[in-house]
């Protein structure tokens, strides 16, 4: 059996507009994945903590969250694209490498973004009110994955602190002169961390440059990023 088009253009399937069965239950074990170009494979442990079993498709795509998965081609193939999980059990998602994906440039990281969709099955008991006006939440899970070619020599621990700052007016700009995607979470006040000038990230790709607002024009500054592991480092911003 084909299921096509699980996700349209939301992270959601609506089937009417009354009554709601809200699920989330589908965990990932990670927040990214790092595939260095010397593996032929990767894998991802899911797991369904719930009380029901779940359906979840699992694809790639290449930075357009609306796109579906029969619209995609990359050089990765994921297998199970399609599989069920039954309460308190878990699953692991093998991502394998297709022989074009040396094609890809060798120089610096790839980014693309592993989508896992939820689809919860409908309540066994259901009133007949419920039967006709029913609201079906299928829940999308969106992690960075991320192509790590080989003949990188650079440490990507280091990459942070290569950062390049400077600032003028109510700008500040950011160089990433590194091969390697950084992740800043935050870029905050030393006297007061609330004041955060990046409160939903950033994502500098490599050998580009970013621009923040400076609206106060601060100088005594801090930024935090997130390492291949999930974990937050923080950093002076030398200016």
């Amino acid at each position: 059996m084909r299921i096509r088009n699980l996700l349209s253009q939301t992270i959601f399937i609506l089937t009417a507009m009354v009554s709601m069965n809200n699920h989330a239950e589908v965990i990932l074990h990670s927040t990214r994945i790092i595939f260095p170009s010397e593996s032929k494979e990767t894998t991802l442990q899911i797991s369904n903590e719930g009380a029901q079993p779940s359906l979840i498709q699992s694809w790639l795509d290449n930075g357009n969250p609306n796109s579906t998965p029969d619209e995609i081609q990359l050089p990765f193939v994921i297998t199970p694209p399609i599989a069920r999980i039954d309460p308190q059990k878990s699953q692991t998602l093998r991502i394998l490498a297709l022989p074009n994906s040396n094609q890809l440039n060798q120089q610096q990281e790839s980014l693309f973004w592993l989508n896992v969709l939820d689809i919860p099955p409908k309540p066994a008991s259901q009133t007949a009110e419920e039967k006709g006006n029913f609201l079906q939440l299928a829940i999308r899970s969106r992690i960075k994955f991320i192509y790590r070619p080989s003949s990188i020599k650079d440490n990507v621990n280091d990459a942070p602190k290569k950062l390049s700052w400077s600032h003028e007016g109510n700008k500040i700009s950011i160089k990433n002169p590194t091969p390697f995607y950084i992740t800043i979470t935050s870029i905050f006040s030393k006297e007061n961390r609330k004041l955060d000038l990046a409160p939903q990230g950033v994502l500098i790709s490599p050998y580009s440059e970013y621009s923040v607002d400076n609206p106060k024009q601060l100088s005594q500054l801090r930024f935090s990023t997130i390492n291949d592991y999930g974990s937050h480092t923080e950093q002076d911003v030398k200016f």
